[in-house]
């Protein structure tokens, strides 16, 4: 015989609550696998063949009750044990559950205690199931469900235990100071893999990542992609150490990241010297166009500063940058080495502004004129080649409005900027809300 470890299916679309009820069956011994709806934990079913399942109820696409039925109602998975698991304490919903076989039952909140006996329990002594597809009705509360005949049994044992985890759930209220230093614990452990994750991706990436060790591919009708690049860095690598080099661009991305992330950007990566973020990812809104460009102005403006007088060591790099509002695919990819990316011809179009404009200018698209044109003072350029693109209309973005404008440099908004660009935000709120452009691939 094979002694393999027992592996169980956790199932929650919250991934705070998957990444501690995984951690808790790792340090039992189990083999752990998650989902984050009914239907990628099918698919995970059908392929990996789990000696357990627990599934919230409440879930989008799929929820929990639909999964049990799926997973029972298949003779190659009928075996298979599912707890479900609820935050209604209702009989309806419990019987829902028995309807689509559910083999038991957790409330929120449970202790580990319960959760561990009720795990052991069904992968060491199973409840027998047959293959009868008869159903009896029960009555229960003046409501009638309908329960295979071999269950029928179980109705009364469930029913005990509902209400023992009910007693339970109260008894928890006073063992909670207990309870706080081991809730505490899991946090600081959840917290130290979150913080790790979220210096390197979005806190939406982050936590599917570390819930489900994925992210699902999205595609992005609105957003808008900025580049940057130094003029002249490749004749001055030669002449810097490799801890002068890293010094330097260290020295000048740190400042780039925090312009970009004050304006609600993100940082993609950085490729050699050059530097790409994007606005309206992974959350998605209607003022990065406006984000984008008072990020650049401010990245131009830093660098410009330093080209009388730099920190000893530190190099003077002039700066070009490109900016273009488009579309895209943004997704992860990598089994180990995960990396956060944006792909379409929206990202590449965004390189070659930056390749077509000139030392310490912003080049930006139509699009992008079109979107920030209220707020800022921007110069047209003409058509001008773009490599593989062909002839593209080029605007240069120069400074914010005078009456927009707190500095006479046109860098920093004023309150009446402001107050209009928090107008925008919010007019078309409902509409982000909805997602009506959020398509899965």
């Amino acid at each position: 015989m094979i002694a393999t470890k027992p592996r169980i299916l956790v199932v929650d679309d919250y991934p705070a609550l998957v990444t501690i009820t995984r951690h808790k069956l790792l340090k039992q011994g189990y083999e752990v696998i998650t989902a984050q709806n009914g239907h990628d934990a099918f698919e995970l079913v059908k392929t990996e063949y789990p000696d357990l399942v627990i599934s919230d109820v409440e879930m989008p696409i799929m929820n929990g009750y639909e999964l049990c039925k799926s997973i029972k109602g298949d003779p190659k998975f009928r075996k298979i044990p599912v707890i479900l698991v609820t935050s209604r304490i209702q009989t309806s919903s419990l019987m829902h559950g028995i309807e689509a076989g559910a083999d038991n039952y957790l409330t929120k909140p449970y202790d580990d205690e319960t959760l561990f006996n009720k795990v052991h329990e069904l992968l060491y002594n199973p409840i027998t199931t047959s293959d009868v597809e008869e159903t009896v009705t029960v009555n229960i509360e003046q409501e009638e469900y309908q329960v295979k005949a071999d269950y029928s049994y179980l109705v009364n044992l469930l029913l005990s235990t509902y209400k023992n985890t009910l007693a339970q759930n109260s008894r928890l209220e006073k063992m909670q100071h207990g309870l706080n230093a081991t809730n505490q614990e899991l946090e600081i452990t959840k917290k130290e893999h979150e913080d790790l994750l979220q210096n390197i991706f979005p806190k939406k990436i982050a936590e599917s990542l570390l819930a489900y060790g994925t992210v699902t591919p999205e595609r992005y009708t609105d957003a808008t992609f900025m580049f940057t690049d130094f003029e002249g860095f490749s004749k001055k690598v030669p002449d810097l150490s490799p801890e002068d080099l890293i010094e330097s661009l260290s020295f000048y991305f740190d400042r780039f990241d925090q312009i970009v992330e004050e304006h609600n950007l993100i940082k993609i990566k950085t490729i050699g010297d050059s530097y790409m973020a994007t606005g309206g990812i992974p959350d998605r809104n209607n003022t990065h166009p406006i984000d984008t460009a008072l990020s650049a102005l401010k990245i131009q403006h830093f660098v410009r500063s330093l080209e009388k007088e730099t920190p000893q060591g530190i190099p003077f790099f002039p700066l070009r940058i490109g900016i273009h509002t488009g579309n895209s695919v943004v997704g992860v990819i990598g089994k180990k080495r995960f990396a956060y990316d944006v792909w379409g011809v929206s990202v590449n179009l965004a390189a070659r502004m930056e390749q077509n404009s000139e030392i310490n200018r912003i080049n930006i698209t139509e699009s992008t004129y079109e979107r920030v044109k209220e707020f800022f003072d921007c110069e047209y350029r003409g058509e001008i080649n773009a490599k593989n693109i062909g002839a593209v209309p080029m605007y240069y973005l120069n400074r914010i409005k005078a009456e927009y404008s707190e500095d006479e440099y046109g860098i920093n908004p004023n309150r009446l900027f402001i107050r209009q660009y928090n107008h925008l935000a919010k007019q078309h709120q409902n509409e982000f809300d909805d997602d009506n452009d959020l398509k899965f691939l």
